[in-house]
């Protein structure tokens, strides 16, 4: 975290007003139009770089709603993944190539949500609802054409025959704002790490071990066409995107889906 983002959080500098969505959430445009998917490019820097592009960020965008000012502006995010017993999500077979279905939490304790995320390339769309306690409650008792707003989700996870396989969990500092092509979102994730799991809880992980050692996740979230102040600074700091999935990275560590042809470090798809 840079010292100036610090200092931001300790002066309450303000914070994204949680009106401002990401962009892959926009489903409709100001006229009714269905909204095309959202870009999303990532970028794995050291440290280093990492606080020079938060630096550069911190003047032009505020932080995310979520953000902690005990936690510097941080904070607790936690991934509840599913997957087919065969690890289609991961070996990207027929429909399960190009979405990824999980429950998240923000924060120890805060509001929990659950998530489709589809990506084609660069494109990302995802649609999520609240989660209550009878909504995971209902997951895990595989109840069929579930009534609610997560019953979509429900009968999308029976019909694809999903399962929790893992949870992942990092610090995320988040920026949120709007640039000539509409909202824009920049993320800096670290601590990633994750453990198998098996039950429907979103619940803290407890392995220590990271995924991405040294590194920070850099992700630009952008609609339409890639903002100015994103093409500066990629441009200035020669940033070069990369593929980086942390699900993708958890389950190649651990071996369980086996080899994959044509793809070395596990990284390399939806993210």
């Amino acid at each position: 975290m840079s010292e100036e983002l610090a200092n931001q959080c300790a002066n309450h500098v303000a914070f994204a007003p949680a009106s401002i969505e990401s962009p892959s959430l926009f489903r409709f445009e100001a006229n009714g139009v269905p909204a095309p998917a959202a870009y999303e490019i990532k970028f794995l820097l050291p440290e280093e770089q990492a606080r020079e592009v938060e630096a550069r960020l911190g003047g032009r965008l505020t932080l995310d709603s979520h953000a902690d000012p005990a936690l510097g502006g941080a904070y607790h995010t936690t991934s509840l993944y599913t997957e087919t017993p065969d690890y289609a999500v991961f070996r990207r077979v027929g429909e399960h190539g190009k979405s990824k279905f999980r429950i998240r939490r923000y924060g120890s304790s805060g509001p929990v949500f659950l998530e489709r995320k589809d990506k084609d390339g660069d494109r990302v769309h995802k649609e999520r609802v609240s989660a209550s306690r009878t909504d995971l409650a209902d997951l895990s008792a595989e109840r069929p054409h579930a009534q609610g707003p997560g019953g979509w989700f429900r009968d999308e996870i029976m019909r694809r025959g999903l399962a929790p396989v893992c949870r992942i969990a990092y610090d995320r500092i988040a920026y949120l704002g709007t640039a000539e092509t509409g909202a824009v979102r920049a993320t800096f994730d670290r601590r990633v790490r994750g453990e198998p799991a098996t039950q429907w809880e979103v619940v803290p992980v407890s392995a220590t071990k990271e995924l991405f050692p040294a590194q920070v996740i850099c992700e630009f979230k952008y609609r339409l066409a890639v903002p100015q102040l994103f093409r500066e600074i990629m441009a200035t700091l020669g940033l070069q995107s990369t593929p980086c999935s942390k699900y993708r990275r958890f389950i190649a560590s651990t071996g369980v889906a086996g080899p994959l042809s044509g793809v070395a470090s596990g990284d390399a798809a939806n993210g």
